[in-house]
């Protein structure tokens, strides 16, 4: 009898566990493939307006009266900006969806950006807005409603393995980013003034992003494996013999693979180079992010963030994956052609 009862719950606990995990695959699924439905069904019941539209009586009210969410990326401080892009886009929907007014914060924990000081202004607000104009300093010191919830979990966020090749979720995100996660127009407003110098007024460029450095010394599992560059190189040359570009505008962390690329394309070739040299030390295989030039190095951090909103300006991409390339498909308007390297993933 004994030996029965154990067998049953162990058969209880299985069920469960199997029952958890039917679950959870069925929902991404479900997310992945009814983005616009299902979240206009959810949020419809709230009804957020920017604190912006609002009279003095109103924000009053409204600090008063909304839930607000403070949501910080704890299990991985030092990640990449873009894999934080990715990672927060998942939790504003997912906070949003339960009837919170989400606030992205990087200062009140020591990270990437903010290099420990947590007296410093929140990173994330120097390059985009929060949801409904909100700002994390006016949240603390007036609302009344907050609740400080940790940002992870694959459900609600964008998925930067399969993104490339889903124009309905590649629309959804992009209009959810501009919406809730818009990028501050003094940042957009130095882009296009930054294009007009590189590209002449042109609209006729290929963007090529390739991730090197700690992706291709550390080969983290589940990160994707990256071109070798020769093949980046050939490709690139067929397409431009094909479509002619007037510029090519080339962007890497990794100075290796600049040494091998600029050159091939000397006369079309565009850059926005970062304020530093980045040396990253191969046989160490540290972190990108915790190389001493770029840690807490904001000039760095808005350098790429720029590189990405260039790339997702050109008419035609070519990319590998990576947190930067799922970034860039979300902030794009849509790409003529593209050409991503799917090589699977290291393991």
């Amino acid at each position: 009898m004994l030996i029965k009862k154990k067998y049953v719950i162990k058969s209880f606990i299985i069920l469960g566990f199997l029952s958890s995990i039917i679950y959870i695959i069925f929902n991404i699924y479900y997310i992945n493939n009814n983005y616009e439905t299902y979240f206009q069904n959810k949020i419809k019941k709230y009804n957020h307006k920017n604190i912006f539209d609002l009279s003095l009586e109103e924000k009053i009210n409204s600090y008063n009266t909304n839930k607000f969410a403070i949501i910080r990326r704890l299990d991985c401080p030092n990640c990449g900006f873009f894999s934080f892009y990715i990672m927060h886009l998942g939790c504003v929907n997912k906070y949003l969806l339960k009837g919170y007014i989400p606030i992205i914060d990087l200062q009140s924990f020591k990270n990437a950006y903010n290099k420990g000081n947590t007296s410093f202004d929140n990173p994330w607000e120097l390059f985009f807005n929060q949801a409904y104009n909100y700002t994390l300093d006016s949240i603390k010191k007036f609302a009344k409603n907050i609740k400080y919830l940790k940002c992870g979990g694959p459900l609600y966020r964008p998925d930067e393995i399969k993104i490339y090749y889903n124009n309905k979720s590649i629309t959804f995100w992009h209009n959810f980013a501009n919406k809730y996660m818009p990028i501050k127009n003094d940042i957009m407003n130095q882009v296009n003034d930054i294009m007009k110098k590189l590209f002449n007024g042109s609209k006729n460029i290929l963007g090529v992003k390739l991730r090197g450095t700690d992706y291709l010394s550390r080969k983290e599992k589940r990160h994707s494996i990256q071109p070798k560059v020769e093949k980046v190189i050939y490709d690139v040359k067929i397409m431009d013999m094909r479509y002619k570009y007037n510029y090519i505008f080339f962007s890497t962390e990794d100075e290796l693979i600049k040494k091998k690329f600029i050159p091939e394309f000397i006369d079309k070739i565009r850059l926005l180079n970062p304020n530093v040299i980045v040396k990253y030390d191969y046989n160490k295989k540290n972190k990108i992010n915790l190389n001493e030039q770029i840690y807490g190095n904001i000039e760095y951090i808005k350098n790429y963030i720029m590189n990405i909103i260039i790339l997702s300006k050109c008419l035609d991409i070519v990319t590998s994956r990576c947190s930067g390339a799922a970034g860039l498909f979300v902030l794009t308007n849509g790409f003529r052609h593209t050409k991503i390297y799917d090589l699977g993933i290291y393991k």
